[in-house]
């Protein structure tokens, strides 16, 4: 089973094989046109770290980033103390009034 004509084209930069594979599925014949593939992946090429990169994808790339760090922190706190801070504040038994099967239910 071939790849698709644009991970062929794209990624692998054979235009050619692209168009083969793309008129066997569809039954048409297409044109090789190796200059715009090119020219696109010249236009489209950089690498990860790259100045080209962060201009476009830096703000994304770092506000998800620490999104996801901050709601690690909460989350994984909150997991670690809950255990401690639920019978102080009377959402459950004390752990020494219930089983550990009663407890574990009540916390989660």
């Amino acid at each position: 089973m071939p790849e698709t004509g644009r991970y062929t084209a794209m990624i692998e930069g054979n235009a050619k094989q692209a168009a083969v594979d793309i008129g066997r599925v569809l039954d048409i014949e297409i044109q090789v046109e190796q200059e715009k593939l090119a020219a696109f992946k010249a236009k489209n090429n950089y690498p990860l770290w790259s100045r080209k990169f962060l201009d476009r994808h830096g703000l994304h790339l770092i506000g998800t980033t620490t999104t996801w760090f901050l709601l690690d922190i909460a989350f994984y706190s909150q997991n670690l103390s809950q255990k401690d801070r639920f019978p102080v504040m009377g959402l459950t038994h004390k752990a020494k009034q219930v089983n550990a099967l009663t407890e574990m239910f009540e916390i989660s």
